[in-house]
């Protein structure tokens, strides 16, 4: 993939003549750098912004990089899950950059930041989970590739469109015992996208911690993500007793986010809303929750 297109490059991608490209930049429509001799030139991640912000999917960023004609065909129809091996690849090899490219592809090809985590991040992330449980990679292997990821994440989120503000606040964090928090990161991710000032807390947040910060920054909503925990008795005690009541209080809303955390946990705690899988937060982060 190019670091930059040229108004034909962009007419191209775009599938609209160069004098309209020209009018959109010169507009402020979609940003551009002018070279000394004049130029308007492009960066990835101002045509993503614009692809994003206007819902254009542009699969044919991709052909740069993609020489194989089924792939490609693939990613064209949307189906970006053809992309998981070769992501999978580049984050156990520690590549940021080829990692960030593929993310590129993605959200080129389907531009909804929800869907590409759910599609194409998330599944290679269950694959190497698995894979050293199993034995299959070790533990710094499984820090590289997960570590890749995260940067490549963060990358990527400097190239995706942000809304205004909505003047709502979401505050996220792990569990006290609980050290994974990449899900959570995407998360947030995404309600910053959609206008939301987020406070990350991230992974083993101390319940003491995550009260005084529910106390200071008076959220709309908190995101608790709880993958693995020692102790479930303790947890549940101290969402119904700690974490819910100072939630309450200042008149926001719990979500629990997690793998199977609805059978684990609605049944015994009530007044809480579990997410499972993390498209469930396009309803939340435009659901009527007040100001």
């Amino acid at each position: 993939m190019k670091s930059s297109y040229s108004t034909a490059d962009l007419a191209r991608i775009l599938e609209v003549n160069e004098s309209t490209v020209k009018r959109w930049a010169d507009g402020g429509h979609i940003e551009c750098i002018k070279t000394k001799g004049g130029h308007r030139r492009f960066t990835v991640g101002a045509v993503l912004k614009f692809a994003q912000e206007n819902k254009i999917s542009l699969p044919s960023l991709d052909v740069d990089i993609i020489s194989d004609n089924d792939l490609h065909a693939h990613v064209v129809a949307g189906n970006i899950s053809k992309l998981v091996p070769d992501l999978k690849r580049g984050a156990l090899a520690g590549n940021i950059d080829a990692v960030l490219s593929i993310l590129r592809i993605g959200i080129a090809s389907r531009p909804d930041l929800l869907r590409l985590y759910h599609e194409l991040v998330f599944p290679p992330m269950v694959e190497i989970g698995n894979d050293w449980a199993s034995g299959k990679l070790t533990i710094d292997e499984e820090h590289i590739a997960t570590q890749t990821m995260k940067d490549a994440i963060v990358r990527l989120q400097a190239e995706v469109h942000q809304k205004p503000s909505n003047g709502k606040t979401m505050l996220a964090a792990s569990y006290e015992d609980d050290l994974h928090d990449f899900g959570l990161r995407c998360a947030a991710n995404y309600f910053a996208s959609e206008g939301w000032r987020v406070i990350f807390l991230g992974q083993m947040t101390p319940t003491t911690s995550l009260l005084h910060a529910i106390e200071k920054h008076r959220p709309q909503l908190v995101l608790l993500s709880l993958v693995v925990t020692k102790d479930e008795d303790r947890f549940i005690a101290d969402v119904i007793n700690r974490i819910l009541p100072a939630v309450k209080e200042i008149g926001g809303t719990l979500d629990i986010g997690g793998a199977n955390v609805t059978v684990r946990f609605a049944k015994r705690i009530p007044g809480v809303t579990f997410t499972d899988s993390i498209m469930h937060y396009t309803e939340l982060a435009h659901s009527s929750i007040k100001l």
